[in-house]
């Protein structure tokens, strides 16, 4: 093959654009708006997404910052309701009065995940809360809460949202494999198929 040929080949899927290439959507916080609402994701950030919904359009995507998977905590000043929050927590605007869905994932080891969709319609200046398990024990579940005022004022505290809808399976799903021949515990992989095994 001539040096030309090659060069032509390697600079062929500069013009094929980036089709074949994966494309990950982000969440992006409304920023100009007045009186938004509030969500806080609670656990495994890295697979987390919103998704919002306004007249047959849907904008967001996952709520990291890259097209690497790592934990993205991010602190905006929401009531923390008596919890240790420290780490893997992510907090942002949304805009409220349309269709919102917040989905969390969680991945383990051997091929296991584990996977819960939930849809509300946020209300402006209020604060919601979603928190997955994680699916080790063979199932995971979302908690989605309000975040509300003591009757005196002067503390937060959790309550449930009766008002989410699970477009799936409801709050709780079963832990699956995308091998299933991991659902064998003895199964041993060869060697460099699956690193870290």
């Amino acid at each position: 093959m001539s040096i030309r040929t090659a060069r032509c080949l390697l600079l062929l899927p500069l013009f094929a654009g980036c089709q074949y290439l994966p494309h990950t959507d982000y969440f992006v916080a409304p920023e100009n708006e007045p009186d938004p609402a509030w969500v806080r994701v609670v656990n495994f950030t890295q697979h987390a997404t919103i998704y919002q919904y306004e007249n047959g359009v849907r904008s967001g995507g996952v709520i990291r910052t890259g097209p690497l998977p790592f934990i993205n905590t991010q602190d905006q000043g929401m009531p923390k309701a008596g919890q240790d929050l420290t780490f893997d927590y992510f907090e942002t605007r949304v805009r409220p009065g349309i269709k919102t869905q917040v989905g969390m994932f969680w991945e383990g080891p051997r091929t296991q995940s584990c996977m819960v969709v939930t849809q509300f319609t946020p209300q402006a200046g209020r604060y919601y809360q979603f928190r997955l398990t994680s699916g080790s024990g063979g199932t995971c579940t979302l908690y989605p809460t309000l975040i509300e005022r003591d009757k005196d004022g002067a503390e937060w505290h959790l309550v449930p949202n009766p008002q989410v809808t699970y477009p799936h399976s409801g709050p709780t799903a079963k832990t699956t494999y995308s091998n299933s021949r991991f659902e064998d515990p003895d199964y041993q992989p060869p060697a460099g198929l699956y690193p870290g095994m």
